[in-house]
């Protein structure tokens, strides 16, 4: 007989401390029952079949897949939201998951709804056979922890209340890009990094970062903006001067973690008054403790 499995639900975007919770209540239970801890997910956001347009994302899937594995997920399942998807019926839903994944146990958390209409609700789940168990959410303070609260903090600037939210650093990935070599001639050379569409991007401004590429990591000041005091252009860049580090790592992948914000980006009146600021932006990097 194929083994059972507890499974996980959620779209777990960002994979927060509240998303963890869920997470670890499975795994724990898939550890008592010796089954299989398993996570059923959605390959894209709901909300992109249904109203048209998702939310920016705070984790690129592939991201996003690999944290939950990192939190004890032996095995993800992403499933494409889309019109069949949509029309699933509750029990439908609950019967794919017991017959197509060997679901014997479900844990999601009190606001997971499932099935056509989201007319499912977790208590649903025990009247089609599922053992259940429901985690409540995860508080900061008042607020309970939630995507939505990330996101708020993030296009606020306010990365140091994400990286409690989230139980780590927000960061964002891609890989290094050419940019204009405006830092390389300030004596500052920098990293562009190209973001993924439909990314969340941070509050336009100067933040302590720390960047990895090919797994060292160095301490950076990011730039997120536009480059106001060069260009008229509107296009958002990720720019970072990597402290200590001399290379060419033109095409490598690259993680910006975001640790604090530092101050707004604006426009300077010639190239001098820039790289004093650029100075004074990286002694406060290096001061940084955290």
């Amino acid at each position: 007989m194929e083994q059972q499995r507890v499974v996980a639900l959620g779209f777990f975007d960002g994979v927060h401390r509240g998303h963890q919770a869920i997470v670890k209540k499975a795994v724990a239970l898939a550890r008592e029952k010796g089954m299989q801890a398993a996570v059923v997910t959605f390959e894209n956001h709901p909300r992109a079949y249904v109203r048209g347009r998702a939310p920016d994302m705070i984790s690129t899937f592939q991201r996003r897949y690999a944290l939950l594995q990192e939190h004890g997920a032996q095995l993800v399942v992403a499933l494409p939201f889309d019109r069949n998807m949509a029309e699933t019926s509750p029990e439908d839903f609950a019967r794919m998951l017991k017959e197509r994944y060997r679901a014997a146990v479900v844990v999601c958390g009190t606001n997971y709804r499932f099935g056509r209409n989201a007319a499912g609700k977790p208590e649903h789940f025990e009247a089609f056979g599922l053992e259940t168990h429901v985690v409540p959410p995860v508080l900061y303070g008042s607020r309970v922890v939630s995507s939505t609260y990330i996101r708020e903090s993030v296009r606020d600037g306010k990365v140091g209340l994400a990286r409690r939210l989230l139980g780590r650093p927000f960061d964002l990935e891609g890989p290094i890009v050419g940019g204009f070599q405006v830092g390389r001639t300030l004596g500052y050379p920098t990293i562009n990094i190209r973001v993924e569409d439909g990314l969340l991007m941070p509050h336009k401004g100067v933040y302590v970062t720390r960047v990895t590429v090919d797994g060292q990591s160095f301490r950076a000041v990011t730039n997120v903006g536009t480059r106001p005091t060069f260009t008229d252009a509107d296009i958002v860049s990720v720019e970072s001067h990597l402290l200590d580090f001399s290379g060419d790592i033109y095409g490598h992948e690259a993680s910006v973690e975001f640790l604090k914000y530092l101050r707004p980006e604006r426009g300077f009146t010639d190239g001098d008054a820039l790289r004093a600021q650029i100075a004074r932006d990286i002694q406060q990097a290096l001061e940084y403790r955290g």
